[in-house]
């Protein structure tokens, strides 16, 4: 599906607080804050075969349920924090090659 093809409104945060909207990077230290990096890889790959195994709910205690929500909430975060970085990068870039357009 192309952006074009989404709403407006899809197109802007919906988890992201009013600070980490202000400053997207905050998300990347809560993240690592949450887990390091050999973590993440571990609490990703559980992710993947518990759902691709389909035991999410017959082989996962309610505290390992409770993990993968609260990953999931981390992911949606750095996926629009991401986003917003990819505007913010793409726009200055957009004005830098506006105004040498104008210089020359």
């Amino acid at each position: 599906m192309k952006k074009t093809d989404y709403p407006t409104w899809e197109m802007y945060s919906r988890s992201l607080t009013n600070e980490e909207y202000a400053d997207p990077t905050l998300v990347l230290d809560e993240l690592f804050d949450f887990a390091h990096l050999p973590e993440w890889r571990t609490l990703l790959w559980d992710w993947l075969k518990i759902t691709v195994s389909g035991s999410y709910n017959t082989e996962t205690t309610a505290a390992e349920r409770a993990s993968i929500l609260c990953v999931y909430e981390k992911l949606q975060k750095l996926i629009e924090a991401s986003h917003l970085l990819y505007i913010q990068q793409k726009t200055s870039k957009e004005n830098t090659k506006e105004k040498e357009r104008h210089i020359f």
